[in-house]
């Protein structure tokens, strides 16, 4: 890896690191607020956001992105789920961090887990080792991992590459390599343990060009392309377009196939959800960048 790839990679993911460290989430707490401050305090530091600040709470286990004005409050003994993207030059850092006012073992698990997994991306091993480690923390907490949410291969303005890191045991024989980057994100639950589309979408990402009419769908489509890389957006970082045009445009460009629409993932038995997440640079001792 080149010493400017590799410099790129650990300064996005010091740049979380500290957010998180900094970071408190209390009751009373406007997620939309949460939202703004992390994703401007990345900006702040030298960054861009990688994806719109993802705060999920409880039953919801990811995708959650607060709309402008967003009314939702932070309450006692709530399980949120941040998870937080940063690129410099598209070279990307993803962690997440699960808070509660109250201890709660879930979140015990999940970093737990996190911690297992991290550890054992050095050259050689198999994405099977870790995911078994990952289902083995998790399950000694007397909780479920989420079977059908994985962790991922990242590449430069790739957010979700094609090398999984499941949740659960499985027979994936991909061997990590020297330099290779992986987002590693357990999740746990005291539901099902898989999770499910709900009909609320409120981040997307940009898939090809469309010729449209609608001036806010050309919009929102040129600032997909453009100004976000096609890495994931939100309403929030589109200026100038009315929350009644900006659905009627994203609905356009989704039937078209311009845009690809990342739906709230809901525990599938409305059980809770915790998360912990690192980045991990593989080497024969793993680099950390998150944390």
């Amino acid at each position: 890896m080149d010493v400017k790839i590799y410099d790129n990679y650990t300064k996005a993911g010091k740049i979380l690191e500290d957010i998180f460290a900094a970071l408190r989430v209390r009751p009373g707490d406007k997620i939309v607020d949460i939202a703004d401050t992390v994703e401007n305090e990345i900006v702040r530091k030298g960054a861009m956001p990688a994806f719109p600040a993802n705060i999920s709470i409880n039953e919801v286990a990811a995708h959650y992105t607060a709309v402008p004005n967003d009314a939702i409050t932070v309450k006692e003994g709530d399980l949120v789920k941040i998870d937080l993207g940063a690129h410099i030059d598209g070279y990307i850092a993803d962690a997440a961090v699960t808070f509660c006012s109250e201890k709660n073992d879930m979140i015990v698990a999940v970093q737990n887990a996190v911690n297992a997994a991290t550890k054992l991306m050095v050259p050689g091993k198999k994405v099977s080792q870790v995911s078994e480690a990952i289902e083995s923390e998790i399950e000694s907490k007397g909780f479920r991992p989420v079977n059908n949410l994985t962790g991922h291969s990242l590449d430069k303005f790739v957010f979700h590459g094609p090398v999984p890191i499941p949740n659960v045991r499985n027979g994936i024989d991909y061997e990590f390599k020297v330099d290779d980057v992986f987002a590693v994100e357990p999740f746990a639950t005291d539901g099902v343990g898989a999770v499910k589309d709900s009909e609320r979408v409120y981040i997307f990402s940009y898939l090809k060009d469309h010729n449209t009419r609608l001036p806010e769908s050309r919009q929102v489509l040129s600032l997909a392309k453009k100004d976000f890389s096609s890495l994931p957006f939100c309403e929030r970082w589109i200026k100038g377009i009315t929350p009644i045009k900006f659905d009627l445009a994203v609905k356009q460009l989704v039937a078209a196939g311009a845009l690809q629409p990342h739906a709230v993932l809901r525990e599938a038995g409305r059980g809770l959800v915790a998360q912990a997440e690192h980045t991990v640079i593989v080497r024969d001792k793993p680099v950390v960048t998150t944390g």
